[in-house]
């Protein structure tokens, strides 16, 4: 297991959104896509052993993990987080909170704005209380994130925009107690990733890009999903 990722802080540049360009670098289809030459390029290895949970991050990337859980013949679980916004820019994400109480931090951000960590921690527990808890009776009855002790993991996503919301989660994997924690998803940024290398026993990326963009960029197709869709999603898991 690798050291855990610092607790409180970690410096990072966040990749502003930029206008889609005709001409831009499309790597995959659609999510569809991405998934089957994701899946295409893992490790035989990974797959022989049936001892692994995947986790699920975001609503946007549920889907996603949920045809590869299907695909690997794995349990998905789903991981609840909210993001503290900057007190002077409410569209600005300084930190990200999670359901197990850990926070990442973008100390960068932080600094900039003059945010007192007095005000990220009770803003943790408003989030908790106002964002998160709400989610989890809705989409879980109020029930606890399975047990995830010493158990293998697999954190999944369509892509990584700063990071900031796979930290969290890779921290709260890390308090949950699992045995080994990895990190697949088709597209991120290439400091992003090489810093996840450090947190992760290991990580699944397709393309690392030096200039990222975000991860619509690099997809043709790339709808938004819809919450019906995520509504479905948690009934098949809460089935399984």
């Amino acid at each position: 297991m690798p050291n855990p990722v610092n607790k409180t802080l970690l410096s990072m540049n966040f990749v502003g959104n930029a206008m889609h360009s005709a001409r831009r670098k499309i790597l995959f289809e659609n999510r569809d896509d991405a998934l089957q030459k994701l899946l295409n390029n893992m490790p035989p290895s990974f797959f022989e052993k049936q001892d692994c949970i995947v986790i699920g991050i975001s609503f946007q990337g549920i889907s996603f993990a949920y045809h590869l859980a299907q695909s690997i013949k794995a349990p998905l679980a789903f991981l609840f987080t909210a993001p503290i916004l900057a007190p002077n820019n409410p569209e600005c994400e300084i930190a990200m909170a999670t359901e197990t109480h850990d926070v990442m931090i973008n100390e960068h951000l932080v600094r900039s704005f003059g945010v007192s960590l007095d005000y990220i921690y009770g803003e943790v527990q408003r989030q908790y209380d106002d964002r998160i808890l709400p989610l989890i009776y809705q989409y879980r009855k109020g029930n606890p994130i399975v047990s995830l002790k010493g158990k293998r993991v697999l954190i999944v996503d369509d892509g990584i925009d700063s990071g900031l919301t796979a930290f969290a989660c890779i921290k709260s994997i890390i308090t949950l107690q699992a045995k080994t924690i990895y990190f697949a998803c088709p597209v991120a940024p290439y400091d992003v990733a090489e810093i996840m290398e450090e947190a992760t026993d290991g990580i699944f990326c397709l393309y690392r890009s030096k200039s990222f963009v975000d991860i619509a960029y690099y997809y043709k197709d790339y709808p938004q999903i819809e919450p019906s869709a995520v509504e479905e999603i948690f009934n098949k898991i809460q089935g399984e």
